[in-house]
């Protein structure tokens, strides 16, 4: 198990031991946040979203990078036959290429994760009044998250994901 999960756990049973003694009718419902939002027909209406974006900021990659390598093959080819200088400076160029070309390879990254955080946002909104509603009606005290929580084991019946794709809707 990875730090964070041990520390994850570790919190969680710091923090609920002393409630559990405290209050013994203490009720932690368990959901899988994912699943909903990956499986409902908006999620998947972002993810398509995300992978159409994806594939727009990739598409002029493809082919600098195929230039960029087969410049870079022919330097290779060429240089044991040009002047220490003009070698010099056709490295520095394709250098400089590379650099340019994982600093746009960067930025796109960049850009795709604010689209897909703008595009998210709004599912996990409904999704956390989703939560509120159902942990309201089932007089939960305490929701986790069943991927993040880093859970070794729970009741099965703790596991109020379906109840929550149903408000949230699919």
């Amino acid at each position: 198990m990875s730090k964070v999960g041990v520390g994850l756990l570790l919190t969680a049973v710091l923090i609920l031991t002393p409630l559990w003694a405290a209050h013994a009718d203490f009720k932690v419902g368990i959901v899988d946040g994912m699943d909903i939002v990956s499986k409902s027909s908006e999620g998947k209406r972002v993810q398509d979203s995300i992978k159409r974006k994806s594939e727009e900021l990739g598409k002029p990659f493809a082919t600098k990078r195929q230039d960029l390598a087969r410049q870079v093959d022919e330097f290779q080819k060429q240089a044991s036959m040009m002047k220490e200088d003009a070698r010099k400076r056709k490295a520095e160029e394709l250098e400089k290429k590379m650099q340019e070309f994982q600093r746009q390879g960067a930025d796109a990254e960049k850009q795709l994760q604010q689209f897909q955080e703008q595009q998210l946002a709004p599912l996990f909104q409904k999704l956390e009044a989703a939560v509120k509603t159902v942990a309201t009606e089932q007089k939960l005290d305490m929701v986790l998250d069943k991927r993040n929580a880093g859970l070794l084991f729970m009741d099965p019946k703790l596991d109020i994901t379906d109840k929550v794709r149903g408000r949230f809707g699919q």
